[in-house]
């Protein structure tokens, strides 16, 4: 293996560990449950519970999987955000593109993805859900007691 070949090899290497790195850092949070159901909402509502009677609000319109997601919770290391809308078979194009705290508020926005060129999906609409786990380190004291949600073309 050359010079010439070494340098592109770390170059590859340099680019990919910087990929990694920010993509893990740039999001923080993780989706644990999404799905049809949960009893949507259009537009889409957010709610965001930092210890576990805030569920209440919630979690009886989560499926039974989603909800076993929310009693595995750890409240004391993170927080539980859950977002309804009637996405219908639009889901899989909907992805949380962002998540910033104003104040008592956690602003949720949604991008939602273009199809494929070519690709065709169906326009059924019903109910769907997700709930995002985000650490508390990433949230400011005090902790948002609500959320809004906002849907832009991606």
């Amino acid at each position: 293996m050359g010079r010439r070949h070494l340098i592109r090899l770390a170059a590859a290497l340099a680019v990919a560990f910087a990929a990694a790195a920010s993509a893990g850092a740039a999001d923080g949070w993780r989706v644990v449950a999404d799905g049809p159901g949960g009893g949507g909402a259009a537009p889409p509502v957010a709610f965001v519970a930092t210890a576990r009677p805030a569920t209440s609000r919630f979690a009886a319109r989560l499926p039974e999987q989603a909800r076993a997601a929310v009693s595995a919770a750890d409240f004391s290391q993170d927080a539980l955000v859950a977002i309804f809308g009637e996405f219908g078979c639009r889901d899989s194009q909907i992805v949380v593109s962002s998540l910033a705290q104003h104040g008592g508020v956690l602003a949720v926005t949604l991008a939602q993805k273009l199809p494929a060129a070519g690709r065709m999906t169906c326009m059924a609409i019903f109910p769907t859900y997700r709930l995002l786990l985000v650490p508390k380190t990433q949230l400011q004291r005090p902790f948002p007691t609500r959320a809004t949600v906002t849907l832009a073309r991606a």
